[in-house]
């Protein structure tokens, strides 16, 4: 048996099935258990919005029946109400990394290539004992010069939530506390410089989530995983395409279209230099650099007047 693939789903029922059928026609698919978690509706739920999580979970059903058979096992949980993704990412995960020690995840917009489980797995295999790699993704960064990178994956010092994987041991140490968060980086004098890799806003997005503007689980993965000096493996082609650029999504929005990279059926996980100073790394952060390094005239005239504009600046 490989590693379970756990599935987080809403309300997008075109996106679900597309991610479903990708994952049934993926190389080992018959050896992989299938796990979905369903979110209910919020309370001030619409008509239209529960209808829509109806055809979703319909879409699933359908699914099982039809499919069950392209691995080793599927199994629906459908939420009474909703949990919202950070509480269901949480609760999903630590219940099935504490019965398979290692788990991938995808969510309802991000469409799997033929090698992803191939890769997954390979790489979830390969670095099981290596304290330092925190996780795997399978989505790829931009490079500002590709030619420079030789490897087929690299590691980077932080992570991606667009198809990713990890292990028991790993997760169990995420903190869940964003007050504890804090204090472990004032006691580590960490500066939202040192912290936002290629000038990214990832300082900002821990205030945010502290502030309650935002809910993500990613972002305290990220800040443990910084405290602890830990690495995620990123592929230099993307396994995974996002599909979520079409106004359905909660947690998409235009910078999105940045990270969305060219994709590639099958990535090698081979031998590669353990050690964080690679080309990958330095040619990631150029990229970061340029797109996200200064903010257009017009957006720092915007936050000037407006300190409550979104934290998500985009040129």
């Amino acid at each position: 048996m490989l590693s379970p693939v756990i599935l987080f789903v809403y309300k997008r029922s075109n996106h679900t099935r597309q991610v479903l059928e990708a994952l049934a026609v993926c190389q080992n698919s018959k050896d992989t258990p299938l796990i979905i978690y369903s979110d209910g509706a919020k309370p001030n739920a619409s008509s239209k919005d529960k209808e829509e999580i109806e055809q979703t979970r319909q879409v699933l059903r359908d699914f099982k029946e039809q499919k069950e058979s392209d691995f080793l096992s599927i199994e629906i949980y459908e939420a009474q109400s909703n949990k919202g993704l950070a509480k269901s990412v949480k609760e999903g995960i630590t219940k099935q990394i504490n019965k398979y020690e290692k788990i991938i995840v995808l969510e309802d917009d991000i469409v799997p290539q033929k090698g992803f489980l191939k890769y997954m797995n390979d790489a979830l295999e390969k670095y099981e004992n290596e304290d330092k790699v925190w996780g795997i993704s399978a989505s790829a960064f931009p490079l500002d010069n590709e030619k420079m990178v030789e490897q087929q994956t690299f590691f980077l010092p932080v992570n991606s939530s667009w198809g990713w994987a990890t292990w028991k041991k790993t997760w169990d140490k995420v903190d869940f506390d964003i007050d504890s968060i804090f204090q472990k980086f004032n006691q580590n004098s960490i500066t939202p410089k040192e912290y936002n890799f290629g000038s990214y806003y990832y300082y900002q997005i821990l205030e945010a989530q502290k502030e309650n503007k935002i809910d993500s689980w990613a972002t305290f993965f990220m800040a443990t995983m910084f405290l602890e000096k830990g690495w995620f493996l990123f592929p230099k082609k993307s396994l995974v395409q996002n599909t979520g650029f079409d106004a359905t999504g909660t947690h998409c929005t235009e910078e999105d279209l940045f990270f969305n990279t060219a994709v590639k059926d099958f990535v090698e996980v081979n031998e590669i230099p353990f050690f964080i100073e690679n080309e990958g790394k330095k040619q990631t952060e150029k990229a970061f650099q340029k797109q996200f390094g200064k903010p257009s005239i017009f957006k720092r005239i915007q936050n000037k007047l407006n300190p409550n504009s979104p934290y998500f600046i985009l040129k």
